[in-house]
């Protein structure tokens, strides 16, 4: 099956997966779900496994554990009943990863492991480069090998402390050949006044994600238009053969990055009021342009480039891009979404940037207030998940752009190696100003990574094949 799924006549032009397409479906039936489309679950439990030293008797347990795993095909086939108002069958969503350790653990040889270098090599190898806390200031459980997580996702709280219960007892019965090293939950917060999924800093969260699928892509088309940001994308951006899938069928798996991000909810909305004040900025109404300029759009999702306040579209507008904002005046060149996703206009420049994106999957963590009153400095945060097919080339470039301070550091994601060197971030004093005048503000450091790893998910075929392997 060719994954590079465009049109041979025109290279920026995506022809869209169809479900209903017979190869497709086979494709489907053997891939992870959560990959091409979001589980939908609003709970989840992510559990970090540790291989003991018996690869024979943790092999059989993942080939038993491979009859829950959860395909592609049912979250695509969850959207579309919900959708049409037809009832669903509400069941648990399983999916399970392997880190390179993970596959050494069972005892696969070197060509039998995923081949993206930095998969092979883990996410602490990358520290340096991605400018990532030493592993020493990590959280416990991550400072030491992680070789695989399960993720457990359910619509309804209770029945996930169910099958997680049940998921706990199966691993020790196993007497040692499997250890659970530590248990992540999510949850996603309570939806703002238009009922959008947000993040602990009060911005809703999800948007602009690449499209897979041809009923996405059109929905996509008639809700709001996709003429100035196409969001149509090839599966070779997310999927990778996996090496020890069905010969037949050409399995395929994906590349998972996790990372645990604490957010300072405090210090962000503390400084995000110190910057409104610096800019001159007075009223409600005005203030929260400051944030605006952090993130590239106001709370409601409205892109800032587009205008001056919030309230532009329900749902959120993401058709746009920043032609009409060439010097940085409406959005600032650090602002967020601009800066890992700078959406250009010139043909070469867009086709370029596209195959840098990835397929974001997070949850938040963490309590709070139903009215998202309250402010916590720490103990919330975001369970940061995503899929690619070059871990290189897509999840490390964006954050080393993130990290760049050529235009500004990214203000919520940048990592410096130097923490007091000024960042060079320059601030438009007027929204849409013609001379572009700027004020220098310093905004970073409310997100901290507390630990993660780089994962595989590999095909199903693999999985129930593992002990023949």
């Amino acid at each position: 099956m060719n994954l590079n799924n465009v049109d041979p006549q025109n290279q920026a032009k995506v022809i869209p997966l169809d479900q209903d397409d017979r190869q497709h479906e086979v494709m489907l039936n053997d891939l992870q779900g959560n990959i091409l489309k979001g589980h939908g679950r609003h709970y989840t439990a992510h559990i970090f496994i540790k291989f003991g030293k018996d690869p024979t008797q943790a092999r059989t347990w993942v080939k038993d554990f491979s009859k829950k795993i959860t395909t592609a095909k049912e979250p695509i086939d969850r959207r579309k009943a919900l959708d049409s108002g037809k009832q669903w069958k509400e069941t648990t969503f399983t999916g399970f990863v392997l880190s390179a350790k993970g596959y050494q653990a069972l005892d696969f040889k070197k060509n039998q492991i995923p081949s993206d270098p930095k998969f092979r090599k883990g996410m602490k190898a990358s520290r340096t480069d991605l400018h990532d806390r030493p592993s020493q200031e990590w959280d416990e459980p991550y400072r030491d090998e992680i070789h695989a997580m399960i993720i457990l996702a359910h619509k309804d709280e209770e029945q996930l402390r169910v099958e997680r219960r049940q998921l706990r007892d199966s691993i020790k019965h196993t007497k040692g050949a499997l250890e659970e090293i530590t248990t992540e939950k999510g949850r996603v917060l309570p939806p703002d006044q238009h009922g959008n999924i947000v993040e602990h800093f009060g911005y809703v969260d999800g948007r602009s994600q690449p499209l897979f699928l041809k009923e996405d892509i059109e929905s996509q088309r008639r809700r709001e238009g996709i003429d100035q940001y196409d969001p149509s994308t090839p599966l070779n951006l997310v999927l990778a053969s996996d090496p020890n899938g069905c010969k037949t069928n050409n399995s395929f798996g994906s590349y998972f990055v996790f990372r645990k991000l604490e957010q300072d909810v405090k210090g962000f909305k503390k400084t995000e009021e110190s910057l409104a004040k610096t800019l001159g900025l007075k009223g409600d109404k005005e203030k929260e342009l400051a944030g605006a300029l952090v993130v590239g759009r106001f709370e409601d999702g409205t892109p800032v480039t587009l205008q001056y306040g919030e309230g532009m579209d329900q749902p959120v507008f993401n058709n746009f891009n920043y032609q009409n904002d060439s010097n940085g005046s409406k959005c600032p060149f650090q602002g967020h979404i601009r800066k890992v996703n700078p959406r250009s206009v010139s043909t070469k420049s867009r086709i370029e940037e596209r195959e840098h994106r990835i397929a974001r999957r997070g949850i938040t963590y963490g309590k709070r207030k139903k009215d998202m009153e309250d402010r916590p400095e720490n103990g919330v945060g975001l369970l940061f998940m995503c899929f690619q097919a070059d871990i290189a080339k897509q999840f490390e470039h964006l954050q080393r752009m993130a990290n760049d301070t050529t235009n500004g550091l990214d203000p919520i994601i940048g990592q410096t190696s130097d923490k007091k060197t000024p960042l060079q971030q320059q601030w438009p004093c007027e929204w849409a100003g013609k001379n572009r005048k700027t004020q220098p503000f310093d905004f970073q450091g409310f997100v901290t990574l507390k630990g993660g790893e780089y994962f595989f998910a590999p095909s199903i075929s693999f999985l129930q094949n593992i002990d023949k392997i």
